[in-house]
């Protein structure tokens, strides 16, 4: 019996030290990034990615949930796949991708609209991302704390494996700051609206600093029978159908928008499905020349274009369409909508640009020799290690 205990607790003592030993390398192979800083979007020319949607193709998505995974080590073990089918599809919702942490979900892998999606990040500070239509799971991360070239090395890492990598609820534990926001680049877009946090200064920071992000919003949902917890984050993508190439080429293109739809706390879940029938809907957002024109078919009670670094430039009250005129010194204007009942429904903007299509310019290098150079502080930090514990043993063994 002592024989059976000493060896599960070596057993598990070298799983410990395999597992720490792992973290640890996370860090060692972290390389040190030059960040060119904010290159906010110029030029002649404005993208406007709702200029020929279709109203009556809005299709209702949601791409943060979590199903039962890891033996319900992890929030969402009161959520099978068949229960979040269910619920979502009685909300109205055309599709919902579970997002498992660290393992893609494959149920319902036969259907056209099947994406391939997971939550990264196992870290104490929840720097997480949601990788859509990813084609395996990263295991890279850095747990107790990340420097700003260590949070670019993930992104960097995850966008070699996932079509689409969206920075998750930047503001919960300040996983993302603020300030993050002027120099990370490669990604593709900003939950911004989340079921436990809205992080609408994030958002602003990036486009203010020149950097391509759309719009997600998502539940989050950890207990999709709680009505709290599902229906009120998440986003409307413009597309023909749900197949998953159509829906993922519209969501690049930024043919989406989030919408925050009110919630009332504690309600009755088949009263959230009723409400869940009449949610507002974008009719229209035309450009003409530098004039932005945007519809809906509720009347909202203001209309808001948001321009650089989150600035109201115009409100208009009472109304269910609003006019801009883009100024040349606006580098992007985004549309926010207020609606009655309080909910909000949030355009993405429509950007400056020159060339073929809308860029990110700004950039994050690999800075070759400031990583050698800690690389070899490192080296010289496990020699002294090396060294003392050598020392240590051969005194050990003297006594």
């Amino acid at each position: 019996m002592k024989k059976l205990l000493r060896f599960t607790w070596r057993f598990i003592l070298y799983v410990f030290i395999v597992i720490i030993g792992m973290l640890i390398m996370y860090y060692l192979l972290s390389p040190i990034y030059k960040f060119s800083g904010p290159v906010p979007f110029t030029g002649n020319k404005l993208y406007n990615p709702y200029q020929t949607v279709d109203s009556s193709n809005w299709k209702k998505y949601n791409f943060q949930v979590q199903s039962k995974a890891w033996l319900g080590i992890t929030d969402g073990r009161k959520n099978t796949n068949e229960l979040i089918d269910s619920i979502y599809g009685i909300l109205g919702f055309d599709h919902v991708a579970t997002s498992d942490y660290q393992k893609i979900n494959y149920f319902g892998k036969d259907n056209p609209a099947f994406i391939p999606t997971y939550e990264h990040g196992y870290n104490i500070f929840k720097t997480h991302q949601v990788c859509i239509d990813a084609d395996k799971v990263l295991w890279v991360d850095l747990m107790f704390g990340q420097t700003l070239s260590m949070k670019q090395w993930v992104l960097d890492q995850l966008k070699e494996h996932s079509r689409l990598v969206v920075l998750a609820h930047p503001l919960l534990r300040n996983g993302y700051s603020v300030d993050d926001m002027k120099y990370l680049t490669n990604y593709d877009g900003i939950e911004v609206l989340n079921n436990v946090r809205v992080s609408l200064k994030h958002w602003d920071a990036a486009l203010s600093s020149g950097q391509v992000a759309y719009i997600i919003g998502n539940d989050d949902a950890h207990d999709v029978t709680n009505s709290n917890h599902v229906g009120r984050r998440f986003t409307m993508i413009n597309s023909p159908n749900i197949n998953r190439e159509s829906i993922m080429m519209n969501l690049e293109n930024g043919a989406a928008y989030g919408m925050d739809f009110i919630r009332h706390d504690d309600e009755p879940m088949l009263t959230k499905v009723e409400r869940s029938k009449n949610i507002p809907k974008l009719l229209s957002a035309i450009l003409n020349y530098d004039t932005l024109t945007v519809k809906v078919d509720t009347i909202a009670s203001e209309i808001r274009f948001i321009g650089n670094n989150g600035i109201v430039k115009k409100a208009i009250p009472n109304n269910n369409v609003a006019m801009y005129v883009i100024n040349n010194d606006d580098p992007y204007l985004r549309t926010e909508i207020t609606f009655y009942d309080n909910s909000v429904m949030y355009l993405n903007p429509v950007i400056r640009y020159s060339g073929e299509s809308p860029q990110t310019l700004k950039t994050a290098e690999i800075d070759k020799s400031a990583t050698m150079r800690l690389r070899i502080i490192y080296f010289l930090i496990a020699l002294t290690l090396a060294y003392l514990v050598a020392r240590l043993i051969k005194a050990k063994r003297k006594n």
